[in-house]
């Protein structure tokens, strides 16, 4: 186990010299409302601040948020991958959370996540082809006495919802071009190694013995 008080090694900056500009804005801003020898405990709303500029946590944007408040990349992951608020994969411009809790669910929520299925053309978890909309079920809303509820990318609550005012709710979002999101890293090649000047096994095409049995002869190795 790493101790609490060891040092977040250097990071390069994940952001565009725009996004970087706001970022360290916001994190004097963040970082200033607690003492110096505290700083760390400005975690939860820097991470936010990375995210809302890229879109989801990346592991070079975890990394850099260490680096910055001096906390290793492993603890800042732990923080980033308990807490459901932040999305550690790309997610759609619109990210579109249905509360699934008792209140919700009592009040017609598995109609919504329905209709949002059907008018978007997705299940719960998936995002459309065209990078603009995502959806999921998410925990409790805290807001039992207007349900059912619905967040959009984080921070916008509706609250009421009905099939209707879901339809208009997302069409509005179709004519808003939402926030782009940091790409994923490209899938890592499979390689398989082989010994030193060992060629591939090659497999010849199957031959029947006379008790009807098949076998594969293969030829190039020994």
């Amino acid at each position: 186990m790493i101790p609490l008080q060891t040092p977040g090694g250097p990071a390069p900056s994940p952001f565009s010299p725009e996004q970087q500009s706001r970022f360290d804005a916001d994190f004097g801003r963040a970082v200033a409302k607690y003492a110096a020898d505290h700083r760390r405990a400005a975690l939860l709303p820097v991470l936010h601040l990375a995210q809302d500029l890229l879109g989801w946590l990346t592991e070079p944007a975890m990394a850099y948020v260490g680096f910055r408040l001096d906390i290793p990349k492993v603890r800042v992951r732990e923080v980033a991958s308990f807490y459901t608020m932040y999305r550690l994969k790309p997610v759609g411009r619109h990210a579109i959370g249905v509360c699934n809790s008792v209140s919700c669910w009592a009040m017609g929520s598995e109609q919504i996540i329905k209709r949002c299925e059907e008018k978007l053309g997705i299940r719960s978890g998936e995002t459309t082809r065209d990078g603009q909309f995502s959806l999921e079920e998410v925990a409790c809303l805290a807001a039992c006495g207007y349900a059912p509820a619905v967040l959009v990318n984080n921070y916008r609550y509706v609250e009421n919802v009905t099939p209707q005012s879901l339809d208009s709710l997302i069409e509005e979002l179709r004519a808003k071009p939402g926030n782009s999101m940091a790409p994923a890293p490209e899938p890592k090649k499979l390689e398989i190694n082989r010994g030193q000047g060992e060629a591939p096994r090659q497999t010849e095409p199957q031959t029947t013995g006379p008790s009807g049995a098949t076998s594969v002869q293969t030829s190039g190795g020994k």
